[in-house]
Parts: C-alpha cells; sequence; structure tokens
C-alpha cells in the first residue's frame, strides 16, 4: 500500500491536500528540496501553504502544488 495514498490521480497548480506532519517528516512518500523548499510527490512539486490542527489532535499541512 502506498503510504502517501490519495484518491485523486492528477494534480494542476493551485490545487491543494492535506497532509499529515508526521509523514512529512518522516518524508513517507515524499522527498524534500532544501535547497528550493519544496515537497516532490505525486509527481509534482508542492509547498506549504498552511498547517491546521484536527479534532484528532493530529497537525496536518496544507500543501499546494506548484507544478
Amino acid at each position: 500500500m502506498d503510504p502517501f495514498f490519495v484518491a485523486r490521480t492528477s494534480w494542476s497548480p493551485g490545487d491543494t491536500r492535506e497532509v499529515e506532519q508526521e509523514r512529512l517528516r518522516q518524508e513517507i512518500g515524499v522527498e524534500y528540496d532544501s535547497y528550493r523548499r519544496l515537497y516532490l510527490a505525486d509527481g509534482q512539486e508542492w509547498r506549504i501553504a498552511g498547517q491546521i490542527a484536527h479534532e484528532d489532535g493530529k497537525k496536518y499541512y496544507i500543501l499546494e502544488c506548484v507544478g
């Protein structure tokens, strides 16, 4: 099973998705480009656009597709 699974399979610049903080910290299913400060996942580049906390107490980042 893909640890970074989402139902959507195609992304365009400006699209957003929520990702659990721990998945990004551990780079589960993503790579981090520290020079450009972007995450690489699903063949796209993503930047952190915000963060939220859910009722379950977990922190999630909102990633925005940049191309």
